[in-house]
């Protein structure tokens, strides 16, 4: 409309912004949506040195991905208003050298919380020392910023596993963060793996249980500082921005679609039925974005849930996956896939496990010793190993359904205008799932495993083939089972 102005963007013109886990999967989509929308000053970020890489050559690195390409365009010296801050959360006061401190604490006008590790199968020590620590000395430096706007801390929607209905408000840790760090830092009682178990009691991991201490530090200081808690559910692809399906690792539920792309993957135990509660990482950071603007103009909501809400689009595991299933056999097959990409979702235990060792282990180590009478080294065993173990971390989540309210969420999205609206996209009403699986497997294909478009016609003609053998296999499977039943009955 004539006249309208976006004013989300004006409240970061020529605004210095401090960023944790820059480097991170949704640090990446923030740091290239404020340099592309915004008129951002500077943008100071926290970066570790990390294998033999300074921080340097990793935001060199970081740049250079297709993930930038974009921004190079359409604003090329915007890179140049990113500085490193060479530091650690593991370290006291984020090892930031002093001078360093003195520069953030003059020039900071907005923090970024969103460091983390997101492991779940961490010690609780090094989960509380990153997520729970470190949102503590950000908050230590947040308290010395003399220009300070907003203080923002990304947490999870999945902090209080235990609420089914997860309300935008603050509730109380499961412990005494200040407690917890003591204990796991005490010379005289280091922890053992009881007292940890201990310490966890019904939590159902140190990820869960260190991000809900984290809120705990970020809740005692909202009198103190400007601070909002943003609780994304589980982050997905990119949707469209920068670029469509843009993701970094396969421990997400992209890694169920790969691994079944690739017919590695033969049993997902889940409940099928329950509500897929997922947002992609540009809507998160639109999201963050939009609600950070609510707050520096009403001074109201101080704790925000963001998930696709089921006004949108509800769509339950089974549906999303059978979906995934269709865009894989006909429209963006894997090349060197080691079966027909099929299994099955079960919420049974022993079901599940019955298949995976059926359709999964037997089959990983005939080949693996075929592979080894070729004199290669074995590897679908290993791969298998790792499968399982990611699929049991994730088994308290995909077992389970929670309701995320998101009331006051919702309610902001009218007050944005029609700019607004269009460079912060919050609604996916006309999101098309089967588009949006197709984006993200291809992204997949072209820069998790290099797998060119034109390699797609011969893959499509592999598959048909390992189709057939499909059905042959089970066909004779399901024969030589009748048979040896019907002889057992006689």
């Amino acid at each position: 409309m004539p006249g309208e102005i976006d004013r989300i963007s004006e409240l970061f013109k020529d605004k210095t912004v401090f960023i944790s886990g820059g480097s991170g999967f949704l640090g990446r989509v923030l740091i290239e949506k404020l340099l592309r929308v915004t008129e951002v000053k500077i943008l100071y970020l926290l970066v570790r040195q990390k294998k033999n890489k300074t921080p340097q050559d990793r935001l060199i690195d970081m740049f250079n991905h297709l993930f930038f390409s974009t921004l190079k365009i359409e604003r090329p010296d915007s890179i140049k208003k990113c500085i490193i801050i060479q530091g650690n959360l593991l370290e006291a006061n984020l090892g930031i050298a002093e001078s360093d401190r003195l520069l953030l604490q003059n020039e900071t006008d907005y923090i970024f919380h969103s460091a983390a590790t997101t492991r779940f199968d961490e010690t609780l020590k090094y989960s509380v020392e990153v997520n729970t620590v470190g949102t503590k000395y950000m908050l230590d430096l947040a308290k010395k910023c003399r220009n300070l706007k907003l203080f923002v801390h990304i947490s999870t929607a999945f902090a209080f596993p235990k609420e089914k209905i997860l309300y935008e408000k603050c509730y109380d840790p499961p412990a005494n963060p200040h407690e917890i760090i003591d204990a796991i830092r005490s010379k005289e009682n280091p922890l053992t793996v009881d007292m940890e178990q201990e310490i966890l009691a019904d939590c159902p991991n140190t990820y869960t249980f260190s991000k809900a201490l984290a809120e705990g530090l970020v809740k005692d200081h909202m009198g103190q500082l400007p601070a909002v808690i943003m609780r994304p559910s589980v982050v997905i692809p990119t949707h469209k921005e920068p670029i469509p399906g843009f993701f970094t690792t396969l421990q997400s539920p992209m890694g169920i679609f790969v691994g079944a792309g690739k017919g590695v993957i033969r049993s997902v135990y889940i409940d099928s039925r329950a509500s897929a509660n997922l947002i992609p990482a540009d809507s998160t950071i639109n999201g963050i974005m939009v609600c950070a603007w609510d707050y520096l103009t009403n001074k109201q909501q101080q704790v925000f849930n963001i998930s696709i809400p089921h006004e949108d689009i509800k769509i339950n595991w089974e549906e999303i996956i059978e979906i995934g299933k269709e865009v894989i056999n006909t429209k963006v097959p894997f090349n060197g896939i080691i079966w027909y990409p099929n299994g099955i979702l079960t919420k049974s235990k022993w079901w599940h496990n019955f298949h995976v060792f059926l359709f999964q282990i037997i089959p990983a180590l005939f080949i693996d010793l075929l592979l080894i009478c070729l004199r290669y080294e074995p590897v679908l065993l290993r791969v298998n190993r790792r499968l399982i173990k990611g699929q049991e971390l994730f088994e308290y989540y995909t077992t389970k359904e929670w309701t995320f309210d998101m009331t006051y969420f919702m309610n902001l999205r009218p007050k944005m205008n029609e700019i607004e609206k269009s460079i912060y996209q919050v609604q996916a009403d006309n999101v098309n799932i089967t588009n949006y699986l197709q984006d993200c497997l291809l992204y997949a294909r072209r820069n998790i495993f290099n797998e060119t478009d034109d390699m797609i016609p011969a893959a499509k003609r592999n598959m048909k083939i390992f189709c057939m053998l499909d059905r042959i296999v089970k066909i004779a499977f399901f024969v030589v089972l009748s048979y040896y039943i019907f002889t057992f009955l006689i």
